[in-house]
């Protein structure tokens, strides 16, 4: 059990490290800006289109018809967008927030911090059950997770400090986004451990996966085309979906 949880909070806590990348660049200029949420906008569009998602479908088709399964995986996909755009209109408008830039700015930290967090939770859940059913492929997924989980907190935390203007809130979010991994999986393990079966798992992926693609076309993409030029969110994107390819090839 203690195997387990550790390699829940392995996972989880290489969050916290991804967000030490504030301390890399001088100041959060428009530029950097709108590279950085085109990036987290790119590293969210990879893991809910090339993992999440595909790992959804992958799990019902070994139970379900082709035409079955496309329909359970989009249905859900639709419903996280749904949840997604009730999440948005749940966050305070930026003129409640703060005014002017920093307000849309606040916005968007908090709804990508929150919908992190979201992705986070069923990660952590499959990373501990793994590991107590199997240690060794619990370790391994757990590397696996964490590599993925180093641009997500580049993700969190770069909006974090612009919103703020404070390096150490950015990582501190970032870390405390990744902390929703081992004590989330913690907290819901033990009670509905019985309920928690693949099936269910694929359906969270699939609809967490909708709530972060929503929250990069409501407000990554839109805030890094307000701060700068359409190169510079393009190239931000690039770079996260390269990045998120390439530790997906490695540690698959």
């Amino acid at each position: 059990m203690l195997h387990a949880f550790l390699t829940a909070a392995l996972a989880g806590l290489s969050t916290g490290l991804g967000g030490l990348a504030v301390f890399l660049v001088r100041r959060p200029d428009r530029r950097v800006t709108a590279f950085s949420m085109g990036f987290a906008g790119g590293v969210m569009t990879a893991v809910s289109l090339g993992d999440m998602l595909p790992h959804a479908a992958e799990g019902y088709l070994a139970v379900m018809t082709p035409l079955r399964a496309a329909g359970a995986s989009a249905s859900l996909l639709a419903l996280g967008l749904l949840a997604g755009f009730l999440l948005d209109r749940c966050v305070p408008e930026a003129g409640e927030l703060a005014s002017g830039e920093r307000g849309g700015a606040v916005r968007a930290a908090v709804v990508v911090a929150v919908s992190i967090v979201l992705h986070n939770l069923p990660e952590g859940i499959l990373t501990m059950c793994a590991g107590y059913a199997d240690p060794k492929l619990g370790l391994t997924l757990a590397l696996a997770v964490a590599m993925h989980n180093v641009p997500e907190g580049v993700a969190v935390a770069v909006p974090v400090w612009r919103a703020s203007g404070s390096r150490a809130k950015g990582a501190l979010c970032a870390l405390a986004s990744g902390l929703a991994e081992p004590l989330g999986a913690l907290l819901v393990f033990f009670p509905v451990r019985r309920f928690l079966t693949p099936l269910f798992l694929d359906g969270l992926l699939a609809l967490i996966a909708g709530v972060m693609l929503y929250v990069c076309a409501a407000e990554l993409f839109p805030q890094g085309y307000a701060a700068s030029k359409k190169g510079c969110v393009c190239a931000g994107v690039c770079a996260g979906a390269l990045l998120m390819h390439v530790t997906g090839v490695l540690t698959g």
